[in-house]
């Protein structure tokens, strides 16, 4: 409950209203807003949650190369068909931190007994520097309550063996799968921390090796085909499928923890600052710290307690993560010095390249509460643990991790056409012109869209689709369109001449546009202008906040042209 009540009291401002608030009305917020209303749309309309064409028409978006989040938004569905997408955003955003630590809680709780000691891992993994700095805008990374259930099982099925193989990698193969639909990318560097864990645990017990290797290859065999056999059609569909990547997603070079990085505090930190503004790549990704009193600590309790195997492991592979999450150069103090690190191995493996190294920041932290947990819990059993020495060091370590909360919420500001009845008047998924088009940062539309229930399909939309040579990019799918309205929020659209009339109309019969939809933004007088101009009438009404045309017929203008 004290989880449930910190999350909560993170993100206050949105429980004003939790139907029309939202962290920003542009970049990242409304494309999540997007993927938890799609699919329960999908779903419920017999379409396929892994592809959609109702952005970047006609070519479509293939949904699994982006953070399309199907298993929370399939899980909020009762939320987002009564309350909307935005009320299951920040209860989202609330879970991903009370149900974090909880999960962190659980996990501890096979290696240590005293309640205070696993309360405090889940404390620090729960609410972490990482966690604060990805919950600005990066739901998908922010709902991190499985890699702690991860542990958990691997426990069991590589050291402990007390249950059926078959059963743990059962699970083990089930929780990998809704990892796979919550964030695919930390599904993939869980697999690389897990790898180097079970590498070093194999080096740190050479002697039982041999006798456990049977057990642990059963229940991982399991949970290999589990996730095969349960992830074949979405990954057929990444890999395989339409509008497919096969080259880059994007340059993660730059993304990478800064040396200083985990003793300097950041603008998320109360007692933070605004220099380290571009370490990680950008403030949102920069979520490396820990702070000088609590690194100290956890290497004062690794030390102490190296003897003890859990700890042991958890600080080697702590450090492995550590290193990876600086990157394939080293930087100090915000500057890359062009020393190469071991992360540049990861440019060459095909998938693995486009994972974001400052990320393994979340798996830094994890094995810090861990031995965090299990150095209290041994001290405290051995009674070294005294209150005045342990309570001001705990407030040392606390004070200078206090978030610099809440969030910041604002009105999503949505133009009531979209969840009107007026809506209504677009053709059941036929194509509309919008504008804005959808595009980043001005992601806006895509929530308005799913505020009307996907009724129509949109050119333009901030989702990854491929180049001519494979690799990924936010500017897909460009129109002639979006290229005349670009310029109207600055003011500077113009006279449109004929031959970029004819342009529009036969881009508009090529597409099929039976609407255009012009939100009261600004630059909306001159678009309202335009169009007009270009399908030679008026628009057909002008109500909730959008001035609308229907019927298109760019055909007959065409004729009328000729």
């Amino acid at each position: 409950m004290t989880y449930l009540v910190l999350a909560v009291l993170g993100h206050l401002p949105a429980f004003r209203s939790l139907t029309t608030t939202t962290t920003c009305s542009c970049r990242d917020a409304p494309q999540h807003d997007w993927f938890l209303g799609w699919t329960p749309y999908a779903v419920g309309s017999g379409r396929s949650p892994w592809f959609s064409q109702h952005l970047v028409a006609p070519d479509g978006v293939n949904l699994m190369w982006n953070t399309s989040l199907p298993l929370p938004a399939l899980l909020m569905w009762p939320v987002t068909a009564t309350a909307g997408v935005l009320a299951s955003h920040t209860l989202l955003a609330v879970l991903s931190f009370a149900g974090s630590a909880t999960t962190m809680w659980l996990a501890t709780g096979r290696f240590v007994t005293w309640g205070w000691a696993r309360f405090a891992a889940g404390l620090l993994y729960g609410f972490s520097p990482y966690l604060v700095a990805q919950g600005t805008g990066h739901l998908n990374l922010s709902l991190v309550l499985l890699p702690p259930l991860v542990l958990l099982l691997a426990h069991e099925l590589l050291v402990r063996q007390s249950r059926r193989p078959v059963v743990v990698g059962l699970l083990l193969g089930l929780v990998a799968l809704a990892q796979l639909l919550i964030t695919e990318e930390v599904l993939a560097s869980t697999f690389v921390v897990a790898l180097v864990g079970t590498v070093v645990l194999a080096v740190q017990h050479r002697a039982l090796v041999r006798a456990r290797v049977r057990h642990a290859a059963v229940g991982l065999a399991t949970a290999a085909g589990v996730l095969s056999v349960l992830a074949a059609w979405p990954l057929s569909v990444q890999f395989f499928g339409e509008q497919r990547i096969t080259g880059s997603v994007q340059d993660t070079s730059r993304f990478a923890a800064d040396l200083l990085g985990g003793v300097v505090p950041t603008i998320h930190q109360a007692l933070g600052t605004d220099a380290t503004l571009t370490w990680g790549g950008n403030d949102s990704e920069n979520g490396s710290y820990l702070g000088l009193p609590l690194v100290v600590l956890l290497v004062v309790l690794a030390w102490r307690f190296r003897s003890v195997p859990v700890v042991r492991w958890a600080s080697v592979v702590g450090l492995v993560a550590w290193v990876l999450s600086l990157g394939e150069r080293l930087h100090v103090a915000g500057s890359e010095t062009g020393v190469p690190l071991p992360y540049l191995l990861f440019t060459h493996l095909p998938v693995l390249h486009n994972m974001v190294a400052v990320r393994y920041s979340l798996y830094v932290v994890l094995l810090a509460a861990l031995v965090l947990a299990v150095g209290l819990d041994r001290m405290h059993a051995s009674g070294r643990l005294r209150p005045a020495v342990a309570l001001p060091v705990a407030l040392l370590c606390v004070v200078p991790l206090v978030p610099d909360w809440p969030y910041s919420y604002e009105e999503a500001d949505a133009p009531p056409y979209f969840s009107s009845e007026a809506v209504q008047a677009v053709p059941e998924g036929s194509l509309a012109l919008t504008y804005p088009v959808p595009r980043f940062p001005g992601s806006a539309p895509m929530l308005w869209q799913a505020q009307a229930g996907f009724r129509y399909r949109s050119v333009g939309g901030y989702a990854y689709t491929p180049r001519p040579d494979g690799r990924g990019t936010f500017a897909g799918g460009i129109t002639n369109w979006e290229r005349v309205v670009s310029p109207a929020p600055r003011g500077r659209l113009g006279e449109v001449a004929p031959q970029v009339r004819e342009a529009l109309l036969r881009e508009m019969e090529q597409l099929g546009a039976e609407s255009v939809l012009v939100a009261d933004r600004p630059g909306a007088d001159d678009v309202v202008r335009v169009v007009t101009y270009v399908l030679g009438r008026g628009p057909d009404e002008t109500t909730g906040g959008v001035t609308a045309w229907y019927a298109l017929a760019p055909r007959e203008r065409l004729l009328e042209l000729g």
